[in-house]
Parts: structure tokens; sequence; C-alpha cells
């Protein structure tokens, strides 16, 4: 009998075929288009010229048509180019699904940060952050941010059962919604598959904050567009012989000059965030329109989007829209055309110094909401993507308690993977645990570490059963020298376990879980012997 892993493997292989069986379809149906416009094309040009042959009327009659006809050809051709790209976005989403499920590591893109520092021990020891690591693996972020802190979660040794509890209630309910999660992901691929920088928005906000106009500029500068604009027309047809339009049209771009030179700088910035501001609506329309009533716990939080006071996708929309108004006027010959007629500049400058203004007190808040549902987002797609993967049992009570049944290690393909059983209840209780080289000794201790970092963000682990109180987590298993610090093995591993020593006087952290791989291995027998027992 199949169980639940390898059926959501197999239903997710076939809708990848799936996939690729719709794109091949799509794309003979496009070069089918192609021919059906250069034969309409063709056509036309000959209809066209053989209708002028014959009259004037009936060639510009004929010449309507033909436009239209191609129009309408091109119209539901640029339709379906857009559905053969959704299609070919969706189906990269479903093949890294399928890479992650799989362990495919050359399949599954590398981690937005893939550096870790010398500093983060934990985080090295136990393959938590880098290339072919735990975030690797689940991380599906859209923005830095969001995966900024995932990493955060993955590395919280300061657990709180509230906190963890919150997540996994939230987790639970959105690991069922794939059509949200594949729809997020696919919304943000769309526009681009770059990464959301939010902290540039915000900087972009709080860097331009002194810039203002007075409330008098666009008025005056609209009354001496007016003016010149009036008094030129009064000139061309010899209404008036002095050219008096030429001082009012000078008064305007001294003004013009002066203040927009202000603005420039914030013109400049506006353009080059317009793809994050764009990329940024698009995924709070798409969260404001969904509804998730079924979902009590992930809808509570979405409403962090859906209150109307302070709406992310009214204010956006507003902001992006000046934007595409500023864009328009990057070509020379337009901006000197739209403002010899109109302010066109001020009046949107002011325009946006106005929307960013309205936006700024709310967009920290509204990016920290996003960043968490990415974190929810790549959480919940691990759950289903691992769907023997059990939620743990946090105990609340002073007892210090582990105790896990057929637990592995998420980042070992399953055909290589043993899975063990294990428990600690005693206070104090150190385990030894021996056995011959290459016996998994050092994979059993990373496997227990990295399955307590994945409970204590809220995400379901490697087992089938997992109950744990909550442990300060200490890893003492990756240890190196330094030639540069002039730092031995073994004094590198000493000043490792004295940290440990020195956290034991910690009266206000909770208890410590350490794991320790070959314990002073830096140096002889005797040696090693007198500093375990110590």
């Amino acid at each position: 009998m199949m169980n639940s892993f390898d059926s959501g493997s197999l239903y997710l292989e076939r809708f990848v075929t799936r996939l690729k069986v719709r794109i091949d379809f799509l794309n003979k149906k496009s070069n089918k288009f192609s021919i059906y416009r250069l034969s309409v094309f063709i056509t036309g040009l000959v209809i066209c010229i053989v209708g002028f042959l014959i009259s004037k009327e009936l060639g510009w009659i004929l010449t309507m048509i033909s436009i239209i006809s191609f129009s309408i050809i091109v119209h539901f051709h640029n339709k379906l180019l857009e559905g053969i790209r959704r299609h070919a976005v969706y189906l990269g989403i479903k093949e890294e699904h399928l890479a992650r499920m799989n362990l495919n590591w050359e399949k599954i893109p590398d981690p937005i940060v893939n550096t870790v520092s010398e500093d983060l021990t934990i985080e090295k020891d136990l393959d938590l952050l880098g290339k072919g690591s735990l975030q690797n693996l689940i991380d599906i972020s859209v923005s830095y941010e969001g995966s900024m802190l995932l990493r955060k979660w993955l590395t919280d040794y300061k657990p709180v059962s509230e906190k963890i509890q919150y997540r996994q209630n939230i987790i639970k309910e959105l690991s069922a919604l794939v059509r949200f999660r594949d729809k997020f992901l696919l919304r943000s691929k769309l526009i681009s598959k770059k990464f959301l920088e939010c902290e540039k928005i915000v900087y972009w906000m709080e860097k331009s904050s002194g810039t203002e106009m007075p409330v008098w500029l666009l008025p005056v500068t609209s009354i001496l567009i007016l003016t010149y604009l009036t008094l030129f027309l009064l000139f061309i047809f010899n209404l008036m012989s002095p050219p008096f339009w030429l001082i009012f049209l000078l008064i305007y771009f001294f003004l013009y000059s002066t203040y927009v030179g202000k603005l420039k700088p914030v013109i400049e910035e506006s353009i080059a965030l317009g793809f994050h501001l764009k990329k940024l609506l698009f995924l709070f329309l798409y969260i404001e329109k969904t509804s998730t009533s079924k979902s009590r716990n992930l809808s509570n939080f979405l409403k962090s989007f859906q209150n109307n006071e302070i709406s992310a996708n009214f204010k956006l929309k507003k902001l992006q829209r000046v934007i595409s108004a500023l864009i328009i006027r990057e070509n020379p010959i337009i901006r000197l055309i739209l403002n010899i007629l109109f302010p066109y500049d001020i009046f949107v400058g002011i325009r946006l110094l106005k929307s960013r203004k309205e936006i700024k007190e709310n967009i920290k808040y509204w990016i920290e909401k996003l960043n968490e549902l990415e974190c929810f987002i790549s959480l919940a797609n691990f759950a289903f993507l691992f769907p023997d993967y059990v939620y743990p049992e946090i105990e609340n009570t002073d007892k210090n308690r582990f105790n896990v049944q057929s637990m592995g290690h998420p980042l070992i393909k399953r055909s290589n993977k043993v899975c063990n059983d294990f428990s600690l209840d005693g206070k104090n209780e150190i385990i030894i645990i021996t056995g011959s080289n290459m016996s998994g000794k050092s994979t059993f201790l990373r496997t227990i570490g990295i399955n307590l970092c994945l409970s204590y963000a809220g995400a379901p682990v490697n087992a089938s059963y997992f109950n744990t109180s909550l442990y300060d987590l200490f890893t003492c298993i990756k240890v190196n020298d330094s030639v540069i610090d002039g730092i031995s093995y073994f004094y590198a591993e000493v000043k490792r376990l004295k940290q440990l020593l020195d956290e034991f006087g910690n009266k206000d952290s909770l208890q410590k879980f350490f794991l320790i791989d070959e314990i002073f291995k830096g140096t002889n027998n005797r040696e090693r012997l007198t500093g375990s027992r110590a």
C-alpha cells in the first residue's frame, strides 16, 4: 500500500507531466496563430491595394476592415502567449516542489543568502543555513526580508510555547490551501523572478521625508501656462504684436527648474523602485481578495491586510498610478511636450509626495506582516510536501521531557535514512552514545538538533511522534581550528565548551539541551577521558 509521501510525490509528478503536455499544446496553437497573423496581414495588404485601385472609398473601407481583423488576431495571440508564460512559470514552481520532495539539490534554487558566518556555530553544526541546508529546503520566500525572517525562526533558540502553538495553527490551515500558496508564488514570479527588497521601499520613504512643495506652486504654474498659451495663440494669429507670452514662459520655467530640481532625486528613486512597488501591490491585491473563512487562525492573520481603515491595497494603488505617470515622462521629448502644455512634473511630483506620506505611516507594519506570511507559506509548503511528518507536542510543564519515535533527518534521502526512537525524562540527564566509526553517531546528534529547530519554528518534524519540553539548544559538532588566529582544534573546542559552562550559570535561561560530538577529540586519549569526566 502506498504511503502519504509516495502518493503525494506521484500526484505532483503527474501534475508536472500534465502541465508540460498543456504547454506543448499551447505552443502548437501559438505557431498556428503566427501563421494566421501573417496570412491576415498579407491578405489585408493585397485587398487594400486592390480596393484603392477600384475606388478610394472602397480602399479605405477595406483598410479599416483589415486593421480590425489583424488587431483581433493579435489580441487573441497575445492572450495565448501570456497563458503560455503563466503555465511555464507555474510549471517551474511545481518542478521546484518536486525537487524539494526528492531532495534534488541541483534543481532547488540557491538560498538568497548563501554564506554562513563563522560565528553561527549551531547553524553550521546542524546545517540550518546555506546551500543544501534546512532553510534551502524550506524557503520559498519572495522577498529578501521574508527569507531573513525565516532564518530567524529556524534559529530561535529561546522558544516560547504560545508562539509555537500560534505558528502551528496557521501553518496547519495554510498547508491545506495549495491553490492560495501557489497563486501567491505565481503572481510574484509573473512580475519578476527577482526577489522583492522591502527595505529599499522603507528606506526611500524615510530618506526623502524632508522634501515638501509649497501649496501655491501648482495653481501658480497652471495659471502661468494658461496665460502664455493664450498670449502665444494671440501672437500667432497677429492679434497681439509684442511677444509677451515669452515673459510668462520664462517665469514658468524658472519656477519649474527651481522646484523640480528638488523633486528630481525623489522622482528618480521612485522610478527605480517601480518594480518593487508593483510586486508589493500585486501581492497585497491578491491577499486582500482572498477569502479564507474556513481557516479561522489564518483569516485573523490576514485581517492585517484587509482592514479598510489602513488598506494597503488602496494606498499602494494610488502610489503605483503616480509612478506609472512618472515613467511616461522618461522620454525627454514627451517630457518637454507635457511640461509645456501642463505643469506635469510638478503635478505628479506633488501627488507622489502626498501618496508617499499616506503610506509611510503603515508601510513597515504591512511589510512585517507580508514577511510573516512568507514564512508561514514556506513552512506550510514544507508540511504539504512531507505529509508523513508530524507536528510536535510542546510540554508547558517544568519537567524536562524529550520523547520521539521514528525520528529521521529531513536532509537525508529516504532511501538512505535510518529512523530511531529516543527519550530523555530525567533532570540533568547525560547520555553518551557509542559505536563504531561511520555508524551514524554524529548524524543522530544532528537529527535531534535539526528536528528541535523545526519544532520551535512551528513546523512539522521528521518523526512519527515528537514530544518535547522547551530547551535552550547548544551544539559542539563541527569545530574548526584557525591558522590565522592561532587557534588549535583543541583550543577551539575548549572555548566552545567554556561557553556552555558559562550558560549553566544563567538562572534566567531555559534548561540546556546540549549535543557534543566526540568530546575533546583534538587531544590524546588520557586527556580526553579526564576532560569528559569533568
